[in-house]
């Protein structure tokens, strides 16, 4: 296991080093999530090979599920189910997820801060672009028929406690894949009307997302205006909600 610390304040280091004896740690000044991929990269030599973001939780059992279509050649790319705690977020923030679990983005499972690729899969990715969504780079470098969604692999997500950190990560999601778009990277899952009519389907069947849609329909308006009226151009930004990254660790 490789643990590479980007940027950090923290103690974030010293407690790989203390508790963590046997994984292998690298530390550096920068604070870029891509260095900090590339650098991990370079120092592992196995495949397949996980990813997994810091703030997220998952047990080792789950990453065992992960990798299994790929030791058996049936993906070259694997992802698994994420849930979602809000038992600390706001009514706003709340409302916002109990709509968007239903995007048809989910369907195939969610790259989002954990995969894992086999030898094959990892030539597609590496060494990864400098762009903000890089999970959603990762997706759409794979066709579906590549990839593969594992549910018995769980694995979750602290949303944010307020409005105003949901917009800060959702708008790095918005604009990192706006950025991947202008590199080539166009979505493998069908048109936007029909993504766009599977999600509203759902909706439209799922009685008790109806009052939070308006909550969802402004702030991903709001974010996507946002994001047009914006530099969509990759400088290093990295928008992030500190408090879920508390609330994750607590």
């Amino acid at each position: 296991m490789t643990v590479v610390c980007n940027g950090c304040s923290d103690e974030s280091a010293d407690i790989v080093r203390h508790s963590f004896p046997l994984a292998r740690l690298i530390e550096t000044p920068i604070a870029s999530k891509v260095i900090a991929l590339n650098l991990g990269d370079s120092a592992a030599s196995q495949y397949p090979r996980i990813y997994l973001d810091a703030d997220l939780a998952v047990t080792s059992d789950s990453l065992r599920e992960l990798v299994k279509p790929l030791l058996s050649g049936e993906a070259l790319a694997a992802c698994g189910q994420m849930s979602i705690d809000t038992s600390r977020s706001s009514f706003f923030v709340r409302s916002f997820y109990r709509v968007w679990q239903n995007n048809s983005y989910l369907e195939g499972g969610k790259f989002g801060g954990l995969f894992a690729v086999s030898r094959a899969g990892h030539s597609r990715v590496s060494p990864f672009a400098e762009v903000t969504n890089d999970d959603e780079m990762v997706r759409r470098s794979f066709c579906p028929s590549d990839r593969a969604y594992v549910p018995t692999c769980s694995f979750r997500m602290t949303a944010p406690q307020s409005l105003h950190g949901l917009i800060k990560i959702r708008t790095r999601a918005i604009r990192g894949t706006v950025q991947i778009e202008k590199l080539g990277y166009e979505n493998n899952d069908g048109s936007f009307w029909e993504r766009f009519g599977r999600f509203f389907g759902r909706i439209a069947r799922t009685p008790s997302t109806w009052l939070s849609l308006p909550t969802y329909l402004f702030v991903s308006g709001f974010i996507r205006a946002k994001v047009a009226i914006s530099n969509t151009d990759y400088d290093g930004r990295w928008e992030r909600d500190e408090s879920s990254r508390e609330l994750a660790q607590s």
